[in-house]
């Protein structure tokens, strides 16, 4: 068993701007720097062996603003969030007009094969610890998804800087198919 806290950056000027940043690095606008603050007070009361962070410079800047310059950060690509391909940099209504939206870019199950190669790395070097992970609202969504089985509809969206714990029991064992999980990320 280990313990997962899920952490998504604060809120960034593009998520202001209603677009979709997809894997582009994005910028913390000032409420996202205050809300990676306020997240930080919450997150130094909890021991973690190790804090891991999408190499995407919105959750590095979100992980250093709640835990402090100083902390070691593993950087994941794994955490990075859905490659959205020809809808990168797109307004979410302007991504509307596009006929096949959820045929764009990394498909939902491509993203559930990323959690579950994810969750066995974590399982096999770090069982018994605690992990502090930096990630983006769709990831962890679908990482809790696959690690429950259940649709990412069934998860709950997370807001800008909000934490979620999963206690994580080994051996994994996943009980969706990525063949099955839809295409849709509504």
């Amino acid at each position: 068993m280990f313990h997962l806290y899920l952490c998504r950056h604060g809120q960034t000027v593009e998520n202001q701007s209603r677009i979709l940043q997809g894997q582009m690095h994005g910028h913390l606008n000032e409420d996202g720097k205050k809300q990676a603050v306020l997240m930080g007070e919450s997150l130094r009361s909890i021991n973690a062996d190790i804090v891991i962070s999408s190499d995407l410079q919105r959750c590095v800047d979100t992980a250093h603003l709640a835990l402090g310059e100083n902390i070691q950060l593993v950087l994941e690509p794994l955490l990075r969030e859905r490659d959205w391909g020809p809808l990168t940099g797109k307004t979410i209504e302007e991504a509307r007009q596009y006929p096949d939206i959820d045929n764009c870019g990394e498909s939902i199950s491509a993203l559930y094969k990323r959690a579950e190669i994810l969750l066995h790395k974590w399982e096999s070097m770090f069982d018994g610890q605690t992990i502090i992970a930096f990630g983006h609202g769709m990831t962890n969504r679908v990482i809790q998804a696959a690690y429950h089985g259940v649709s990412v509809k069934e998860i709950d969206k997370m807001d800008n800087a909000e934490v979620r714990h999963i206690e994580i029991q080994t051996p994994i064992e996943f009980k969706y198919s990525v063949d099955s999980a839809e295409a849709s990320a509504n």
